[in-house]
């Protein structure tokens, strides 16, 4: 059977999964999609073990670790599926790697775990002064900035949005809302789209080939009760160098908040309290974000009273990725301006009723989380 042959045939094989293929290279870390070009398949192979490896572990430079060179040899006994198809004429070569063996290889190598926390974010961009839409960018109109945000989701295994920019955008926001940073504007405009965090941004042309993009990404003030600045950036260089970069600095941000690093030892336990669970139908979507927390390593209600429901947590890493990756679900809302808790007092010194020592105590606040399901 010759090469081209054998091609063909794996291309048919494809066709079950490749209608969806373009949103799944996204929602699906585990798979790989690398340009054909001029390379051969053990090299196509290697290369879309590299990218999951880097959106697995949200760690960019992963692929440069000797560790990875040595995994490369093995790519085959990782592989479960892969093949060829063709995107606007152009070539790709898809893989789907075996989640269990990647995220065992990525533990091997003391590197953290990314799972499946990877917020949306919306985008609201001035480009030539304009504010650029949805449609803008899936016609790609400007073929560089379409290209690069494409490029950069399906390398980092993240998902950017752009406003549909119809009227009711435009009545809510001006291009100088986005270039003065007017944040409780732009957190009024992005509220219609239901994202924790949106970018406020502008690009302009300084000489031939050469751009700046000044940019901020912002927690939400609807998620977190005010808008914080999480980050604030200025890059200079073509338009799609700038444009990737931006795009990579948002991945390594949330994979900081989001990736676990697997503690090997005793596991941290947490309580979290979560208001609002009134039927069986949100318990049982309670039970479904908590199953597939990768922070959770187990869990079990404890207490439910009215419409509370009280759980312990056993985590998989640290207490701020638990807490992060609880905050960045649509359906939980961080109850922030709660009193402090106080547990029973705790004896500093034992009574002493003969000698007239009274008992002395101190409360000690508690780090348990109170949480609205909305």
């Amino acid at each position: 059977m010759t090469f081209k042959s054998l091609k063909c045939i794996l291309l048919i094989t494809l066709l079950g999964f490749s209608a969806f293929i373009h949103a799944e290279q996204i929602d699906n870390p585990y798979q790989g999609s690398i340009l054909v070009e001029s390379f051969d398949e053990a090299q196509l192979k290697a290369k879309a073990l590299k990218q999951v490896l880097i959106k697995v572990s949200g760690n960019a430079e992963i692929g440069s670790r000797d560790e990875t060179k040595l995994l490369i040899k093995k790519t085959q006994q990782l592989l479960s599926q892969y093949g060829y198809r063709k995107i606007q004429g152009q070539e790709y070569f898809s893989a789907v790697f075996d989640q269990s063996k990647i995220n065992q290889a990525i533990k091997d190598m003391q590197q953290p775990i990314w799972g499946d926390t990877r917020p949306t974010t919306l985008i609201w961009l001035v480009n030539n002064n304009e504010l650029v839409s949805d449609h803008f960018i899936k016609k790609s109109e400007d073929n560089a900035l379409s290209w690069s945000i494409q490029q950069s989701e399906q390398q980092r295994g993240i998902r950017v949005q752009f406003p549909l920019m119809d009227l009711d955008d435009n009545l809510a926001l001006s291009i100088s809302d986005v270039k003065g940073q007017f944040y409780d504007q732009l957190s009024s405009a992005s509220a219609r789209y239901e994202r924790a965090n949106f970018v406020a941004a502008e690009l302009q042309s300084v000489a031939n080939d050469r751009w700046k993009l000044n940019w901020q990404l912002i927690q939400s003030g609807a998620v977190v009760q005010q808008n914080n600045v999480l980050l604030s950036e200025t890059f200079v260089g073509n338009k799609s160098e700038v444009v990737k970069k931006m795009v990579n600095a948002i991945a390594d941000y949330y994979a900081s908040q989001y990736a676990i690093l697997d503690n090997q030892g005793e596991k941290f336990t947490q309580t979290i309290h979560i208001k609002g669970i009134n039927s069986l139908q949100t318990l049982t979507q309670l039970n479904t974000v908590l199953k597939n927390l990768l922070s959770i390593s187990s869990y079990n209600i404890v207490n439910a009273q009215g419409d509370q429901v009280s759980v312990t947590v056993k985590l998989n890493g640290g207490l701020n990725s638990f807490k992060n990756a609880l905050i960045a679900q649509s359906q939980l809302q961080l109850i922030e301006d709660l009193p402090a808790q106080v547990e029973p007092e705790n004896l500093l010194t034992e009574p002493d009723e003969d000698n007239g020592i009274e008992p002395v105590s101190e409360p000690v606040k508690t780090d348990e989380l109170y949480f609205n399901w909305h």
